[in-house]
């Protein structure tokens, strides 16, 4: 949970729990080294290898088996808590089959020992952890965002953080910023924009649409933050990767990249319905249907909905949303699979619209004020996309990707926004915006994955060409209305809209050939060495005036990295990376603005013990964006690109499971500030919103070993220190929030109820008030009230 306070004294608690996180005393540990070693297991009947597949990939072990030794045999299941070996014992009763236990920690499946002596193992042939396929717990040990690769974290030389889908379940996350809350380094706006759409800053840069640092499944998604919001329902995971990454991606915020995994056909059947009540009149309908369509398994589905109708804490201002997704993978054999994918929509809300710190901080705005008209005020988005995966393994050392999305976006946007108050009076002027937005993108990734040599030196080279095709079209208009009272409110005015079109019409085309090389040496160590080329053409339709600027730019950005793998589970690692992104508009001699450039140094070292679920990392580094704009001492009406962005700061972060006790917890300390401008009044200003200190935990204990089956329950705290607030000379105060959650298994009650659960989740549990200021321009809204939901789910 959080811990909820404002004064100084609640931080040193924060920190406390993030400590403790990083040093649980031995003597607990201890108490429950036995229990600790079983897991529960619900596993339904069905064929052998899909069932100890899905035991192997639930208690995180690597087995390998011949496919055809198991062929038409069945399982019963199994239902219980068990150590990985008597988990194994119980599925292969009375097949003459056994799991053996291999050196590196893994499983091999073998005949069983008769009294003659052991027989030969069956061949060697398995499947490990996915970073797409579904993952009990809350802590992975592998990631593809960061190499594009499917790489164990502990391999990576750069800061990677992921949030799996039973976090996003356990926290009840309704946004991708609240996916994010117990990651370090990430900073989000207010609930109540976050919502509506993704918006958040990684290490003090902003990461929003595709083009700053928005992926699916790998690649760029929509082409405007204003699109829309990603349902974290759809989704097996968030990877976060910290720090410049345009090798890989091409044009991005130096911040990083969010890579969000769309759910996926699983090979065994998953069934899941669930139903919600919650504050603000919330209801809500969630069905998830997974399984195999042929006995084969050659063909496989997925489909994902759910339907939501919700008030909010402030008048007028909706939460509705419809959404469906279906999936369908096509695996002819060992080597091929076609995985398409899609996803539909519609979201019905209105835009909280943003007010100056002034009026927001000292709380002259009540918390509950709609500062629009419900009769105009709107937020009506459609979003739909398409595409597909297609993976085939030319030979054993050679294997071909190929990925395609279409994405379109149509989203009618009105609002009111805040104008002048006379504190006097509570009268307050509104300006009034009209927009539609409308947004089409193909994105598309080709590579081809080469691994060579063998023993103590192996290379793993990627050599890929993608492309990003977009177009995002803003139809903007401005009006007049007549004011309100803030404190008496009466809606039913007409807003009058102007008809001069402000908006513009921007089309991107974005094309990259990357190579990289991952180089291990007598598996201890691995460098990490990479180099893109990208082309980038633009084009900018001012309706205003009807002119139409037109950009081209091209960059070279390279990659290195070296990781030291210790025996006894540590990895200390030193990365560079660099990353751009194209500028529009000319200087005074009317020369395009060359795209802004940043490198980054970065060392770090993780800890992960082998066979524990135990994940410890820590990271130091520099970022320093240059090229960036600045006013022209010359011609103050134009800017020249003499502009200095510096962020530097570090992370901690670590995930355990200890038998019952899951836990997470993170820290991050963020100095992002100005440090070249012409305006001497900006050198040295932090960004906007990105505080120094911000920290998290999040723990959840299985009360079962103590009596209480079927009991789970988890608490969380986020700190976020004072941040300073655009153009202010002063910083809004921190806040620590309180999170919870409470479940229970109905099957403890009726074996009738079996696969019956009953949660609630709490966020801001204390209700505790504050105000968020992260917009660049310094606009501020309140923070989320307290939100309580419960939530009655059925899986088969």
């Amino acid at each position: 949970m959080k811990t909820v306070s404002r004064s100084p004294s609640r931080l040193s608690l924060a920190r406390l729990a993030v400590t403790a996180a990083f040093a649980m005393p031995v003597a607990a540990l201890q108490a429950q080294v036995v229990d600790a070693q079983r897991q529960a297991y619900d596993l339904p009947s069905g064929p052998l290898g899909r069932t100890l597949n899905s035991f192997a990939r639930q208690a995180g072990v690597l087995l390998s088996f011949d496919p055809a030794v198991i062929r038409d045999r069945q399982s019963p299941g199994l239902n219980g808590r068990y150590t990985v070996d008597e988990g194994f014992s119980a599925l292969l009763a009375g097949s003459s089959l056994q799991a053996v236990k291999n050196p590196d920690g893994g499983y091999t499946l073998a005949n069983a020992t008769p009294a003659g002596g052991p027989l030969p193992q069956v061949t060697v042939s398995g499947t490990q952890e996915s970073p797409t396929a579904p993952l009990s717990g809350l802590v992975a040990r592998r990631a593809s965002s960061a190499m594009k690769t499917d790489t164990p974290l502990r391999e990576t030389p750069q800061s990677v953080s992921v949030a799996t889908a039973d976090q996003i379940e356990a926290t009840k996350a309704m946004s991708l910023a609240e996916v994010l809350d117990y990651t370090p380094g990430v900073v989000s706006q207010a609930s109540s924009f976050t919502r509506m759409v993704d918006d958040v800053r990684v290490r003090g840069f902003n990461l929003a649409n595709a083009n700053t640092g928005m992926l699916r499944d790998g690649m760029k998604y929509q082409p405007s933050v204003y699109d829309s919001s990603q349902e974290p329902y759809g989704l097996e995971r968030v990877e976060v990767l910290r720090g410049a990454a345009s090798v890989l991606y091409g044009q991005l915020s130096p911040g990083g990249v969010i890579n969000s995994v769309s759910k996926r056909p699983t090979s065994e059947p998953y069934h899941e319905i669930s139903a919600d009540i919650g504050s603000y009149q919330r209801r809500q309908l969630a069905g998830d249907f997974s399984g195999p369509l042929d006995e084969q398994g050659i063909w496989s589905y997925r489909l994902t909905a759910l339907v939501r109708q919700s008030d909010t804490s402030i008048n007028h201002i909706d939460d509705d949303k419809t959404y469906i997704a279906p999936a369908l993978t096509w695996r002819p054999s060992a080597r091929t699979s076609l995985t398409l994918l899609a996803n539909y929509q519609h979201m019905r809300t209105r835009f909280v619209a943003p007010a100056s710190a002034a009026v927001m901080v000292p709380g002259t705005i009540p918390r509950s004020f709609f500062v629009g008209e419900p009769g105009y005020d709107r937020y009506d988005s459609e979003v739909y996309s398409m595409g597909y995966l297609f993976e085939h393994e030319i030979s054993d050392q050679v294997k071909l990707r190929h990925n395609l999305r279409y994405f379109n976006g149509d989203a009618q946007f009105n609002y009111l926004s805040y104008g002048t108050l006379n504190t006097a009076t509570g009268n307050l002027t509104r300006g009034v915006v009209n927009r539609r937005e409308l947004s089409q993108g193909i994105s598309t990734d080709t590579s081809l994955e080469v691994n060579l040599g063998s023993g103590a030196l192996r290379h793993k080279i990627l050599v890929g060409v993608d492309y990003f095709d977009s177009s995002y079209d803003s139809r903007r208009y401005s009006g007049t209305v007549a004011a309100i009272n803030l404190y008496n409110p009466v809606y039913g005015a007409t807003p009058v809209i102007s008809t001069s079109n402000i908006g513009s019409k921007t089309a991107t085309n974005q094309l990259g050939f990357y190579l990289q090389d991952q180089v291990k040496l007598a598996d201890k160590w691995v460098w990490l060495i990479g180099g893109r080329q990208d082309w980038v053409d633009s084009s900018v339709l001012a309706y205003s005036s009807n002119r139409l600027t037109a950009q081209r730019d091209s960059a070279f950005t390279g990659r290195t990295g070296l990781v030291y793998l210790a025996d006894n589970g540590l990895a200390p690692y030193a990365s560079f990376g660099q990353s751009f992104a194209p500028q529009a508009g000319t200087d005074r001699q009317g020369n395009s603005f060359k795209p802004t450039r940043s490198d980054q140094y970065e060392v770090g070292l993780r800890y992960q013990p082998e066979g524990s679920k135990t994940l410890l990392s820590a990271a130091l580094y520099q970022i320093t964006q240059t090229n960036g704009l600045t006013v022209d001492p010359v011609d103050t009406t134009y800017s020249v690109q003499t502009g200095e962005l510096r962020s530097r700061g570090v992370e901690l972060e670590a995930r355990s499971s200890f038998g019952r006790l899951e836990m997470i917890a993170n820290y991050a300390y963020t100095d992002a500030r100005t440090t070249k401008s012409n305006t001497a009044s900006e050198i040295g200003q932090r960004v906007s919103g990105v505080p120094y200190h911000t920290a998290s935990t999040w723990a959840q204990y299985d009360f079962g070993g103590v009596g209480l089956a079927g009991l789970k329950a988890g608490v969380g705290a986020r700190y976020q220190g004072a941040a300073p607030v655009a153009g202010l000379n002063y910083q809004i105060a921190g806040r620590t929030l309180v999170d919870a959650m409470l479940s229970y298994d109905l099957a403890e009650l009726s074996s009738s109820l079996r696969g019956v659960l009953l949660k609630v989740n709490a966020k801001n549990l204390f209700n505790r008030d504050y105000v968020v200021c992260v917009a660049a321009t310094g606009g501020c809204r309140y923070g989320e009230e307290r939100n309580v939901v419960a939530t009655l789910s059925y899986r088969w």
